[in-house]
């Protein structure tokens, strides 16, 4: 069952009585089941020792399909700062992943025709992990990261990062 902390898309009473979720882009109601993975606990969610014991809280991983404007979504969902208050995973940890972002950032410079007139924005943007490739072919970049720690790192690196 979900902490109070969690949230669910606004939801209308169809004719039998039961709660229909409606999607957060369109309103439109969702039917369409895509994958339900059944109950999880929150991703990155670190136990103290003396809540080993303890029921951890789970949430439904039952993402819909909107049939109208098909956006992919989960009906219920963890407040961002339930999740990113303290996140504890860097991209930067992976020295093959920043060797496929460098590649990537060069290709794409190219491909795209980027300059210094161009900005390159990433939405969850983590440590700068694929920005400051960009940075570096001296194309402005701007990074949106909801983790307030990760995105602090970012811009201790040089990245214009935004905390949303």
């Amino acid at each position: 069952m979900p902490t109070p902390l969690a949230a669910s898309i606004e939801g209308t009473r169809d004719v039998a009585g039961s709660t229909r979720a409606r999607c957060r882009f369109c309103a439109t109601p969702l039917s369409e089941s895509f994958c339900d993975l059944g109950a999880s606990p929150l991703a990155n969610r670190y136990l103290k020792p003396e809540d080993l014991g303890s029921m951890e809280p789970t949430y439904p991983l039952h993402a819909y399909l909107c049939t109208s404007c098909f956006l992919v979504q989960l009906e219920t969902f963890e407040r961002p700062e339930a999740i990113f208050d303290d996140y504890a995973y860097f991209s930067s940890y992976s020295e093959s992943w920043l060797d496929h972002c460098r590649a990537h950032a060069e290709k794409a410079t190219q491909r795209l025709g980027l300059d210094a007139e161009s900005l390159v924005t990433e939405v969850a943007s983590n440590d700068g992990y694929l920005l400051q490739y960009f940075r570096d072919l001296a194309i402005p970049v701007l990074g949106i990261e909801p983790a307030r720690n990760i995105a602090a790192f970012a811009s201790a690196k040089g990245i214009p990062t935004l905390i949303r």
